[in-house]
């Protein structure tokens, strides 16, 4: 079965090899952060970013684990890399379509399509969820929703090419 990646998957494939970031285990917040000038600071306070000056910079909760800081951090990156604007002040609609934005984004961001394709995944559901959340250091939930969505794209190129060939 052919792989195509879709424009956004294609960004974040894009991103990770313009940082030299190729495998799972490469993937760092602080390089990440370092390689678009953002500051991180860790607090007792919802995840968050803001711009002051140009200067861009994500709090992340402290009270959260490690996984969940790169989930809302993935999520955040989103916000200083595609979207402009302060939140508090704009549509509650366009709000909302950063934040579907910003969450599609989180998942492909921090399980890249790119690199879960080289992974020989399991076929018992919850041994490939635990594979991907070791794997990717994110939340056994956050890699069960990764997969279902990993999974149905499949889904979905193998009935297109099976209805192009029975059409053919």
């Amino acid at each position: 079965m052919a792989v195509y990646l879709s424009m956004l998957e294609e960004d974040v494939k894009t991103t990770y090899v313009r940082l030299n970031i190729m495998q799972p285990e490469q993937i760092n917040v602080g390089k990440i952060a370092s390689a678009f000038n953002i500051f991180v600071h860790y607090e007792e306070a919802d995840s968050s970013m803001f711009c002051i000056d140009g200067c861009y910079s994500i709090v992340l909760d402290n009270r959260l684990s490690p996984e969940r800081q790169w989930e809302d951090f993935a999520h955040e990156l989103c916000h200083v890399l595609k979207h402009y604007g302060n939140q508090f002040v704009m549509n509650k609609m366009f709000r909302q379509l950063q934040e579907f934005q910003a969450n599609n984004f989180m998942y492909h961001f921090c399980v890249p399509t790119f690199m879960l394709l080289k992974i020989n995944l399991p076929r018992l559901q919850s041994e490939a969820i635990k594979l991907i959340g070791d794997t990717f250091k994110v939340t056994y939930p956050f890699a069960a929703r990764r997969l279902e969505m990993y999974r149905r794209k499949q889904f979905s190129f193998a009935w297109y090419e099976a209805c192009a060939k029975q059409l053919s």
